[in-house]
């Protein structure tokens, strides 16, 4: 099996190296910079699953490239996106699965109205990870869960190869036919974790500690009220297990869009709370505290841009 994955960062890093060990062929699309990392010092991984480091493939951005693999991995974030999808356009033949394994869900249209003839299989990644500035992928959670699944068919041979390789590598990971359901469960978690801990400046704990239990479970309800709506209620135990995880006292969690605010960075905020906010809207529905959270972190989006 050969897959390409756009991106060897926090989640690319991280499935190609499960990848590899389960015996697929696999060549990471990256920039410049990403790619003198890798020939100088490998794949590094540091996992309580299990540490990663060895050579591996390459290919720049851009580059001329005769490869046809069977999937293509989109591991970039939503700003990214658009160049992403441009990067990928030349490897990919009648058959080549393209799986983004992005937070949120409007992504899929994006890819859809770009390439309407190429397979989509949807991914979600369960796990904690962050690229460190010396090039080491840091596995910060002590879970890894991948679930994957076609978007318009029952079943997907090239995601159920794909799922058997990553468990050949000891991850827990999983095919399923409902993968936009699936998606939606992730989103209403996402939104209300990465919104509150941005919001918040602080990680699930600290946010508890200070008093806002109860904000944080008012986000939650929010994000889920968004969902039914949308005709994708997520399972009553699993709204128990995210208001388990959101309001743990010593929980030292903290969402990707807050590490990004604390770099400095591109955030997904108009992807994820933006995009949540925008449904919740256009259905007529009252989300203040998702309202106020996404209005933070488009605040802190204007900021970095240049000023005249």
């Amino acid at each position: 099996m050969q897959i390409a994955i756009l991106g060897a960062g926090g989640v690319g890093g991280y499935l190609g190296a499960r990848l590899i060990e389960g015996g697929a062929d696999v060549v990471f699309l990256v920039r410049e910079q990403r790619a003198a990392q890798l020939r100088s010092d490998g794949l590094v991984l540091k996992s309580v699953l299990g540490d990663f480091c060895a050579p591996v493939q390459t290919l720049l951005a851009g580059a001329p490239t005769q490869l046809r693999p069977d999937a293509v991995i989109l591991a970039c974030k939503e700003p990214a996106l658009g160049a992403a999808l441009e990067a990928v356009a030349p490897m990919l033949g009648p058959q080549t699965r393209l799986l983004p394994v992005l937070n949120g869900i409007r992504h899929l249209d994006t890819i859809a109205a770009r390439f309407p003839q190429s397979p989509i299989l949807g991914g979600i990644v369960h796990g904690a990870t962050d690229l460190r500035p010396d090039g080491v992928i840091a596995h910060l959670s002590p879970f890894m869960t991948v679930i994957v699944g076609p978007i318009a068919a029952a079943t997907d041979p090239v995601a159920t190869e794909l799922v058997e390789r990553l468990k050949t590598a000891g991850t827990e990971a999983y095919a399923t036919h409902e993968i936009r359901q699936d998606m939606w469960n992730k989103f209403v978690f996402l939104a209300a974790f990465a919104g509150i801990t941005s919001l918040m400046r602080a990680n699930i704990g600290t946010i508890v500690v200070a008093g806002a239990r109860e904000l944080v479970l008012q986000l939650l309800e929010e994000t889920r009220s968004v969902a039914a709506a949308e005709g994708f209620t997520p399972p009553t135990q699993l709204m128990h297990e995210y208001q388990s995880l959101l309001t743990e006292e010593q929980s030292p969690l903290t969402s990707s869009m807050l590490r990004d605010i604390q770099a400095g960075r591109r955030t997904e905020g108009a992807h994820i709370l933006g995009d949540m906010l925008s449904r919740a809207q256009r259905l007529g529905l009252s989300t203040p505290m998702l309202h106020v959270a996404a209005a933070h972190v488009e605040a802190y989006e204007r900021n970095l841009e240049p000023r005249a």
